[in-house]
Formats: C-alpha cells, structure tokens, sequence
C-alpha cells in the first residue's frame, strides 16, 4: 500500500467515526453533555466564520480537541465558552 492509499484509508476512517458518533447522538446513545461539534456545526450555532472561531482557538478563548487534522469542541466547553462571554 502506497501513502496515497494510508491517507485515504485513514480518512475514510476518521469520516466513519464521525458519522457513528453522530449517529450514537442522533439515537440517544450519547448524552447531551457528551456531544461534540466540529468547525461546521459551530459555524451554524455560533453564527460566526471558521476564521473568527481560530482567532478564538489562537487566543486561547476556546479549547478544541483535535482529531487527526480535524477540531472538535465539547459541549461542556462550548458552555463554558459562552458563559465566560455572557454579555448582560
């Protein structure tokens, strides 16, 4: 196997572990306080652009966990991160 195919298989795994866990979430497998969102779901609920959310990442205002080359954030981070920015 070349590193063409080790790249490709690894990111068809990566992609695979992603939907399962969506799915687990989607089944209720997964508890709300476990559920992690990537850059896209973020994106989507935060209403901001993927370049704002490294800035925040750079700052140091939200803390990503990475897998393989992709960002998740937890959703206890997530409401850590909004409580820290609550405005009143």
């Amino acid at each position: 196997m070349d590193i063409y195919e080790e790249i490709s298989s690894i990111k068809q795994t990566q992609e695979e572990t992603l939907a399962l866990l969506k799915k687990l979430h989607s089944d209720g497998v997964v508890e709300n306080k476990g559920k992690v969102y990537d850059l896209t779901d973020l994106v989507d609920i935060l209403h901001v652009s993927k370049r704002t959310l490294f800035k925040w990442k750079s700052a140091g205002q939200m803390k990503f966990t990475q897998i393989g080359k992709k960002l998740f954030l937890t959703n206890s981070e997530l409401k850590r991160f909004l409580e820290t920015h609550k405005q009143n």
